[in-house]
């Protein structure tokens, strides 16, 4: 077992153990449907009050450096916070599923992909192609439609599920999150 896949499993053993719904987004499941690239931490989307993400990052104080008041906080305003494993060195951003307007469908929707470098012994939850789209477009919007790692990562997730995508429910969120615009910029 690799470092970060003992870290994603002291992660997951906590969100198990207070059945909390979860997903992962961010750079690793663009690079899951799309094109690989390294990233520095993992985002997952979860599903979780104030007093929850307190409980978790209680919880996870064994093997994370954490500050639950901190993370209640954060929930409380619709922030992320973050646990960084401390025997292993990684980050994991945790985001309220409230984040982003389609959050709570990011994990709905969420799609169980084997083979992942989280790990080698369970399907891990991803954000479907459809929601790290989204969600993608949305960092790229609100960070002025200037990174090209956030573009590429877009064109990457487009051409390798351009086939599969369902358009529909894309165009309808991209309207309610107002990057319709950039749908259409990516639909090229």
């Amino acid at each position: 077992m690799t470092p970060l896949q003992e870290a994603f499993q002291d992660l997951v053993a906590v969100l198990d153990e207070l059945e909390l719904a979860y997903a992962v987004g961010g750079s690793f499941a663009s690079s899951t449907f799309g094109v690989p690239r390294s990233t520095l931490d993992v985002d997952l989307v979860v599903e979780l009050s104030p007093e929850e993400a307190f409980h978790l990052a209680r919880l996870a104080s064994a093997r994370f450096a954490t500050d639950p008041q901190e993370a209640r906080e954060a929930v409380a305003a619709n922030r992320s916070f973050n646990l960084l494993h401390m025997k292993a060195v990684y980050k994991f951003d945790i985001f309220p599923a409230t984040f982003f307007a389609h959050g709570e469908d990011e994990v709905r929707r969420r799609v169980f992909v084997r083979g992942t470098p989280l790990s080698d012994l369970i399907a891990v939850p991803m954000v479907s192609p459809e929601d790290i789209l989204l969600a993608k477009m949305a960092w790229y919007r609100s960070g002025g439609e200037r990174s090209e790692r956030q573009w590429e990562d877009l064109a990457g997730i487009w051409r390798m599920q351009n086939a599969t995508l369902d358009r529909a429910y894309l165009e309808s969120w991209a309207r309610v999150m107002a990057i319709d615009d950039l749908l259409k910029k990516l639909a090229g």
